[in-house]
Protein backbone atom coordinates (compact mmCIF):
# COMPACT_ATOMS: atom_id res chain seq x y z
CA UNK A 1 0.00 0.00 0.00
CA UNK A 2 1.07 3.54 -1.04
CA UNK A 3 1.41 6.78 1.25
CA UNK A 4 -1.61 8.04 -1.78
CA UNK A 5 -3.33 4.97 -0.80
CA UNK A 6 -3.72 5.67 3.07
CA UNK A 7 -6.25 7.73 4.96
CA UNK A 8 -4.50 10.00 7.71
CA UNK A 9 -5.95 11.57 10.28
CA UNK A 10 -6.09 15.14 10.00
CA UNK A 11 -3.23 16.91 11.89
CA UNK A 12 -4.47 19.39 14.68
CA UNK A 13 -2.96 23.30 14.43
CA UNK A 14 -0.21 22.25 17.08
CA UNK A 15 0.48 19.26 15.05
CA UNK A 16 0.95 21.26 11.85
CA UNK A 17 2.84 24.00 13.42
CA UNK A 18 5.52 21.14 14.45
CA UNK A 19 5.57 19.98 11.24
CA UNK A 20 6.14 23.36 9.32
CA UNK A 21 8.85 23.69 11.98
CA UNK A 22 10.50 21.26 10.38
CA UNK A 23 10.38 22.96 6.80
CA UNK A 24 11.30 26.05 7.91
CA UNK A 25 13.88 25.35 10.64
CA UNK A 26 17.39 26.37 9.72
CA UNK A 27 19.27 23.19 9.78
CA UNK A 28 21.39 20.80 7.32
CA UNK A 29 19.08 19.29 4.96
CA UNK A 30 20.36 15.99 6.39
CA UNK A 31 19.32 16.51 9.93
CA UNK A 32 16.19 18.32 8.91
CA UNK A 33 14.98 15.39 7.53
CA UNK A 34 15.72 13.05 10.03
CA UNK A 35 13.28 15.35 11.92
CA UNK A 36 11.01 15.05 9.64
CA UNK A 37 11.01 11.44 9.39
CA UNK A 38 10.54 11.55 13.15
CA UNK A 39 7.49 13.07 12.75
CA UNK A 40 5.84 11.65 10.01
CA UNK A 41 6.97 8.08 12.09
CA UNK A 42 5.02 9.25 14.95
CA UNK A 43 1.81 9.89 12.57
CA UNK A 44 2.08 7.08 11.46
CA UNK A 45 2.26 4.83 14.35
CA UNK A 46 -1.12 5.67 15.04
CA UNK A 47 -2.12 4.04 12.12
CA UNK A 48 -1.89 0.35 11.65
CA UNK A 49 -2.15 0.93 7.36
CA UNK A 50 0.78 2.46 7.47
CA UNK A 51 3.43 0.04 8.80
CA UNK A 52 4.75 -0.81 5.26
CA UNK A 53 5.90 3.05 5.16
CA UNK A 54 7.87 2.39 7.66
CA UNK A 55 10.94 0.82 6.60
CA UNK A 56 10.49 2.55 3.47
CA UNK A 57 11.10 6.24 4.76
CA UNK A 58 13.89 4.96 6.17
CA UNK A 59 16.16 5.58 3.30
CA UNK A 60 13.70 7.17 0.47
CA UNK A 61 13.27 10.72 0.14
CA UNK A 62 10.42 10.51 -2.34
CA UNK A 63 8.82 8.09 -0.33
CA UNK A 64 9.19 10.01 2.92
CA UNK A 65 8.49 13.87 1.33
CA UNK A 66 5.38 12.11 0.00
CA UNK A 67 4.29 10.55 3.16
CA UNK A 68 5.19 13.85 4.89
CA UNK A 69 3.09 16.10 2.19
CA UNK A 70 0.26 13.32 2.31
CA UNK A 71 0.11 14.17 6.15
CA UNK A 72 0.74 17.57 6.55
CA UNK A 73 0.09 18.77 2.73
CA UNK A 74 -3.03 20.43 1.16
CA UNK A 75 -5.31 17.69 -0.25
CA UNK A 76 -7.63 17.92 -2.83
CA UNK A 77 -6.43 20.82 -4.39
CA UNK A 78 -5.44 21.53 -8.38
CA UNK A 79 -1.55 21.42 -8.98
CA UNK A 80 0.37 23.36 -8.79
CA UNK A 81 -1.01 24.63 -5.04
CA UNK A 82 0.07 28.04 -3.73
CA UNK A 83 1.55 25.74 -0.67
CA UNK A 84 3.77 24.04 -3.40
CA UNK A 85 5.04 27.11 -4.90
CA UNK A 86 5.75 28.53 -1.54
CA UNK A 87 7.59 24.99 -0.76
CA UNK A 88 9.81 25.42 -3.96
CA UNK A 89 10.54 28.48 -2.53
CA UNK A 90 11.75 27.55 0.12
CA UNK A 91 13.45 24.99 -1.06
CA UNK A 92 15.25 27.50 -3.49
CA UNK A 93 16.35 29.75 -0.22
CA UNK A 94 18.08 26.27 0.97
CA UNK A 95 19.84 26.05 -2.41
CA UNK A 96 20.95 29.56 -1.50
CA UNK A 97 22.63 28.81 2.01
CA UNK A 98 23.66 25.34 2.03
CA UNK A 99 26.30 24.32 -0.16
CA UNK A 100 27.02 21.29 -1.92
CA UNK A 101 28.91 18.99 0.19
CA UNK A 102 25.71 19.91 2.89
CA UNK A 103 23.04 18.35 -0.36
CA UNK A 104 25.67 15.63 -0.72
CA UNK A 105 25.37 14.24 2.61
CA UNK A 106 21.43 14.48 2.83
CA UNK A 107 20.96 12.69 -0.53
CA UNK A 108 23.64 9.89 0.09
CA UNK A 109 21.23 8.96 3.47
CA UNK A 110 18.18 9.69 1.73
CA UNK A 111 18.86 8.06 -1.87
CA UNK A 112 19.66 4.60 -1.77
CA UNK A 113 17.99 3.12 -4.30
CA UNK A 114 16.14 5.83 -5.68
CA UNK A 115 16.15 6.65 -9.21
CA UNK A 116 16.29 10.71 -9.44
CA UNK A 117 14.17 11.01 -13.06
CA UNK A 118 10.26 11.52 -11.35
CA UNK A 119 8.61 12.85 -14.34
CA UNK A 120 6.66 9.85 -14.75
CA UNK A 121 5.24 10.40 -11.31
CA UNK A 122 3.95 13.63 -12.17
CA UNK A 123 2.04 15.81 -14.69
CA UNK A 124 4.01 17.52 -17.88
CA UNK A 125 3.77 20.86 -16.04
CA UNK A 126 5.29 20.25 -12.95
CA UNK A 127 7.53 18.24 -14.63
CA UNK A 128 8.64 21.41 -16.86
CA UNK A 129 8.75 23.29 -13.43
CA UNK A 130 10.94 21.05 -11.57
CA UNK A 131 12.88 21.22 -14.80
CA UNK A 132 13.30 25.41 -14.67
CA UNK A 133 14.24 25.37 -11.36
CA UNK A 134 16.74 22.56 -11.28
CA UNK A 135 18.78 24.09 -14.56
CA UNK A 136 22.12 24.36 -14.45
CA UNK A 137 21.93 22.33 -10.80
CA UNK A 138 23.39 19.30 -9.48
CA UNK A 139 21.77 16.04 -9.32
CA UNK A 140 21.29 16.68 -5.51
CA UNK A 141 20.04 20.05 -5.65
CA UNK A 142 17.31 18.34 -8.02
CA UNK A 143 16.44 15.95 -5.84
CA UNK A 144 16.10 18.65 -3.07
CA UNK A 145 13.78 20.30 -5.04
CA UNK A 146 11.29 17.22 -5.73
CA UNK A 147 11.44 15.88 -2.30
CA UNK A 148 10.30 19.42 -1.02
CA UNK A 149 7.77 19.88 -3.68
CA UNK A 150 6.37 16.67 -2.34
CA UNK A 151 6.55 17.68 1.16
CA UNK A 152 4.36 20.96 1.26
CA UNK A 153 2.48 22.26 4.49
CA UNK A 154 -0.96 23.15 3.72
CA UNK A 155 -0.85 26.71 4.16
CA UNK A 156 -4.23 27.23 3.52
CA UNK A 157 -4.65 25.93 7.27
CA UNK A 158 -7.59 28.05 8.36
CA UNK A 159 -6.85 27.50 12.39
CA UNK A 160 -2.93 29.04 12.22
CA UNK A 161 -3.72 32.45 14.44
CA UNK A 162 -5.20 30.20 17.07
CA UNK A 163 -1.62 28.70 17.86
CA UNK A 164 -0.38 29.34 21.61
CA UNK A 165 1.05 32.72 22.14
CA UNK A 166 3.33 30.99 24.11
CA UNK A 167 5.09 29.70 21.32
CA UNK A 168 8.32 30.66 20.92
CA UNK A 169 8.33 34.26 19.50
CA UNK A 170 10.81 33.37 16.25
CA UNK A 171 8.99 30.04 15.34
CA UNK A 172 5.48 32.12 15.18
CA UNK A 173 7.22 34.82 13.33
CA UNK A 174 8.67 32.25 10.73
CA UNK A 175 5.53 30.31 10.33
CA UNK A 176 3.43 33.63 9.94
CA UNK A 177 5.77 34.97 7.30
CA UNK A 178 5.38 32.49 5.11
CA UNK A 179 1.51 31.72 5.29
CA UNK A 180 1.78 36.24 5.05
CA UNK A 181 3.11 35.40 1.68
CA UNK A 182 0.47 32.72 1.03
CA UNK A 183 -2.05 35.19 1.46
CA UNK A 184 0.02 37.80 -0.71
CA UNK A 185 0.12 34.77 -3.67
CA UNK A 186 -3.65 33.94 -3.41
CA UNK A 187 -4.51 37.37 -3.53
CA UNK A 188 -2.47 38.16 -6.53
CA UNK A 189 -4.67 35.08 -8.06
CA UNK A 190 -7.92 36.82 -7.68
CA UNK A 191 -7.27 39.93 -8.32
CA UNK A 192 -6.25 37.84 -11.66
CA UNK A 193 -9.25 34.69 -11.79
CA UNK A 194 -9.69 32.40 -9.32
CA UNK A 195 -7.94 30.02 -11.21
CA UNK A 196 -4.83 31.91 -12.58
CA UNK A 197 -2.43 29.79 -11.00
CA UNK A 198 -3.47 26.27 -12.71
CA UNK A 199 -3.51 27.89 -15.97
CA UNK A 200 0.04 29.61 -15.52
CA UNK A 201 2.55 27.98 -18.03
CA UNK A 202 5.91 26.34 -16.21
CA UNK A 203 7.78 29.48 -16.87
CA UNK A 204 5.37 31.72 -15.37
CA UNK A 205 4.98 29.39 -12.09
CA UNK A 206 9.01 29.11 -12.24
CA UNK A 207 9.00 33.03 -12.36
CA UNK A 208 6.26 32.89 -8.80
CA UNK A 209 8.41 30.64 -7.20
CA UNK A 210 11.47 32.69 -7.54
CA UNK A 211 9.88 35.64 -6.73
CA UNK A 212 8.65 34.36 -3.27
CA UNK A 213 12.35 32.99 -3.03
CA UNK A 214 13.46 36.49 -3.33
CA UNK A 215 11.12 37.45 -0.52
CA UNK A 216 12.41 34.79 1.77
CA UNK A 217 15.93 35.26 1.96
CA UNK A 218 17.84 36.43 4.81
CA UNK A 219 14.12 36.32 6.64
CA UNK A 220 13.32 32.35 6.93
CA UNK A 221 17.45 31.90 6.62
CA UNK A 222 20.62 34.30 7.17
CA UNK A 223 22.27 35.94 5.14
CA UNK A 224 25.22 35.92 7.55
CA UNK A 225 26.25 33.47 10.64
CA UNK A 226 27.81 35.76 13.34
CA UNK A 227 29.69 33.21 15.65
CA UNK A 228 30.64 34.58 19.34
CA UNK A 229 31.81 33.02 22.42
CA UNK A 230 29.00 33.83 25.45
CA UNK A 231 25.77 35.37 25.55
CA UNK A 232 27.37 38.95 26.55
CA UNK A 233 27.99 39.57 22.91
CA UNK A 234 24.77 38.16 21.44
CA UNK A 235 22.58 40.39 23.72
CA UNK A 236 24.55 43.68 23.10
CA UNK A 237 26.15 43.59 19.68
CA UNK A 238 22.64 43.48 17.61
CA UNK A 239 21.83 46.56 20.09
CA UNK A 240 24.97 48.00 19.01
CA UNK A 241 24.66 47.19 15.28
CA UNK A 242 21.04 49.14 15.51
CA UNK A 243 23.32 52.38 17.04
CA UNK A 244 25.17 51.88 14.03
CA UNK A 245 22.41 52.28 11.60
CA UNK A 246 22.26 47.96 10.97
CA UNK A 247 19.23 46.07 11.61
CA UNK A 248 20.58 42.69 12.49
CA UNK A 249 17.09 40.77 12.08
CA UNK A 250 16.34 42.80 8.52
CA UNK A 251 19.96 42.19 7.07
CA UNK A 252 19.45 38.35 7.95
CA UNK A 253 22.39 38.36 10.77
CA UNK A 254 22.16 35.36 13.15
CA UNK A 255 24.45 35.35 16.15
CA UNK A 256 25.08 32.45 17.72
CA UNK A 257 26.27 32.21 21.02
CA UNK A 258 29.07 29.20 20.84
CA UNK A 259 29.47 28.70 24.79
CA UNK A 260 33.76 29.43 24.37
CA UNK A 261 36.57 30.02 22.54
CA UNK A 262 37.05 26.19 21.93
CA UNK A 263 33.31 25.99 20.86
CA UNK A 264 33.81 29.24 18.27
CA UNK A 265 36.42 27.20 16.69
CA UNK A 266 34.87 23.65 16.80
CA UNK A 267 31.62 25.26 15.41
CA UNK A 268 33.17 27.15 12.86
CA UNK A 269 35.73 23.68 12.15
CA UNK A 270 32.11 21.86 11.29
CA UNK A 271 29.89 23.88 9.76
CA UNK A 272 32.33 26.16 6.87
CA UNK A 273 32.16 22.98 4.54
CA UNK A 274 28.14 22.69 4.28
CA UNK A 275 26.76 26.19 4.33
CA UNK A 276 27.48 29.18 1.78
CA UNK A 277 26.59 31.70 3.67
CA UNK A 278 29.23 33.92 4.52
CA UNK A 279 30.73 33.29 8.49
CA UNK A 280 32.29 35.92 11.17
CA UNK A 281 33.48 34.55 14.59
CA UNK A 282 34.67 36.31 17.60
CA UNK A 283 36.79 36.02 20.00
CA UNK A 284 38.42 37.34 23.08
CA UNK A 285 41.86 38.46 23.61
CA UNK A 286 42.75 35.55 25.38
CA UNK A 287 41.47 32.72 22.84
CA UNK A 288 44.93 32.61 20.87
CA UNK A 289 45.05 29.12 20.06
CA UNK A 290 41.53 28.81 18.67
CA UNK A 291 42.09 32.23 16.84
CA UNK A 292 45.24 30.24 14.80
CA UNK A 293 42.78 27.09 14.31
CA UNK A 294 40.25 29.20 12.68
CA UNK A 295 43.08 31.45 10.98
CA UNK A 296 44.57 28.58 9.45
CA UNK A 297 41.06 27.48 7.97
CA UNK A 298 39.09 31.05 6.94
CA UNK A 299 37.27 31.03 3.39
CA UNK A 300 37.95 34.21 1.25
CA UNK A 301 33.80 35.39 2.55
CA UNK A 302 34.91 34.48 6.30
CA UNK A 303 36.74 37.01 8.92
CA UNK A 304 37.75 36.54 12.54
CA UNK A 305 37.39 39.67 14.76
CA UNK A 306 39.86 38.83 17.33
CA UNK A 307 38.78 41.90 20.56
CA UNK A 308 41.89 42.81 22.51
CA UNK A 309 39.55 42.86 25.58
CA UNK A 310 38.29 39.58 27.18
CA UNK A 311 35.37 40.79 28.81
CA UNK A 312 32.56 43.13 27.83
CA UNK A 313 33.33 45.08 31.13
CA UNK A 314 36.77 45.33 29.76
CA UNK A 315 35.96 47.45 26.59
CA UNK A 316 34.53 50.04 28.49
CA UNK A 317 36.35 53.08 29.72
CA UNK A 318 36.79 53.57 33.46
CA UNK A 319 33.69 56.65 33.76
CA UNK A 320 31.40 54.66 31.34
CA UNK A 321 31.98 51.75 33.01
CA UNK A 322 31.42 53.29 36.81
CA UNK A 323 28.28 54.79 34.85
CA UNK A 324 26.77 51.60 34.16
CA UNK A 325 28.05 49.94 36.93
CA UNK A 326 25.07 52.11 39.29
CA UNK A 327 22.77 52.10 36.78
CA UNK A 328 22.58 48.59 36.86
CA UNK A 329 23.17 48.06 40.81
CA UNK A 330 20.60 50.69 41.24
CA UNK A 331 18.11 47.81 40.18
CA UNK A 332 19.37 46.20 42.81
CA UNK A 333 18.62 49.11 45.29
CA UNK A 334 22.39 49.64 45.60
CA UNK A 335 25.08 52.31 44.48
CA UNK A 336 28.76 51.90 43.91
CA UNK A 337 29.74 54.90 46.59
CA UNK A 338 28.07 52.94 49.31
CA UNK A 339 30.94 51.13 50.27
CA UNK A 340 34.49 51.63 48.95
CA UNK A 341 35.97 49.62 46.21
CA UNK A 342 38.76 49.32 43.95
CA UNK A 343 38.55 49.07 39.86
CA UNK A 344 41.04 48.94 37.62
CA UNK A 345 41.22 52.05 34.55
CA UNK A 346 42.05 49.20 32.34
CA UNK A 347 42.47 45.85 31.58
CA UNK A 348 40.59 42.85 33.41
CA UNK A 349 37.79 43.85 36.09
CA UNK A 350 36.47 40.55 36.72
CA UNK A 351 37.82 40.27 40.23
CA UNK A 352 37.34 43.55 41.25
CA UNK A 353 33.50 43.55 39.79
CA UNK A 354 33.03 39.90 41.84
CA UNK A 355 34.41 41.85 45.11
CA UNK A 356 32.21 45.17 44.12
CA UNK A 357 29.04 42.92 44.28
CA UNK A 358 30.16 40.68 46.82
CA UNK A 359 30.74 43.19 49.22
CA UNK A 360 26.72 44.19 48.52
CA UNK A 361 25.23 40.93 48.65
CA UNK A 362 24.91 40.36 45.71
CA UNK A 363 27.02 37.44 44.86
CA UNK A 364 29.60 37.40 41.60
CA UNK A 365 29.57 40.20 39.06
CA UNK A 366 26.12 39.42 36.61
CA UNK A 367 27.93 39.28 33.33
CA UNK A 368 23.98 38.39 31.52
CA UNK A 369 22.11 41.42 33.77
CA UNK A 370 25.44 43.83 33.06
CA UNK A 371 25.11 43.05 29.19
CA UNK A 372 21.15 43.85 29.46
CA UNK A 373 21.94 46.96 31.13
CA UNK A 374 24.13 48.30 28.46
CA UNK A 375 21.03 47.31 25.84
CA UNK A 376 18.86 50.05 28.22
CA UNK A 377 21.51 52.64 28.94
CA UNK A 378 23.44 52.72 25.30
CA UNK A 379 21.35 55.05 23.02
CA UNK A 380 23.82 56.24 20.70
CA UNK A 381 27.03 55.70 18.49
CA UNK A 382 29.51 56.91 20.64
CA UNK A 383 28.41 54.59 23.72
CA UNK A 384 29.08 51.81 21.24
CA UNK A 385 32.91 50.54 23.04
CA UNK A 386 35.97 50.71 20.06
CA UNK A 387 35.83 47.00 20.47
CA UNK A 388 32.45 46.00 19.36
CA UNK A 389 32.25 48.28 17.04
CA UNK A 390 35.08 46.48 15.15
CA UNK A 391 32.58 43.38 15.03
CA UNK A 392 29.91 45.88 13.75
CA UNK A 393 32.38 47.14 10.57
CA UNK A 394 33.45 43.68 9.67
CA UNK A 395 29.68 42.82 9.50
CA UNK A 396 28.93 45.71 7.65
CA UNK A 397 32.07 44.69 5.14
CA UNK A 398 31.17 41.41 4.86
CA UNK A 399 27.23 42.13 4.02
CA UNK A 400 28.55 44.13 1.31
CA UNK A 401 30.74 41.84 -0.33
CA UNK A 402 27.81 39.31 -0.64
CA UNK A 403 27.31 35.36 -0.53
CA UNK A 404 30.11 32.65 -0.41
CA UNK A 405 30.75 30.21 -3.10
CA UNK A 406 30.91 26.70 -2.83
CA UNK A 407 34.37 25.13 -3.36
Amino acid sequence: MTCEEIVFRKPDVNELFVAALRQLAFEEPASRFARMRKTVSKQCAKNPDTKPLLRSIESNYLSLAKTFGQIFGPQNVEEPSLSQILSLAIALDDLRVFSETALTIWSQQFQQNQPVNVGGQLSEKMSGLLALLGNNRSQSANAWLQACFFAAIDWRFSEWASLNQNEKKEDLERVLLVQEIFHELKADGLAAGHAALPLLCAEELADKVYECAKKLAGKLRPNLLLLVEGQTEAIVLPHFARLSGLSFNQLGVEVIASGGAKQVARRYLTIKDTVRLPIICVLDGDAEQSAELIEDSLRDCDKLVSLAVVELEDSYSYEQLLYLLDAHLARFGQTLVQCEFVLPETGRRKDALNKIYRDRGLGDFDKIGFAQEVVQSCKKTSDVPFEMAKVVDAVRATLSMGQCLDG
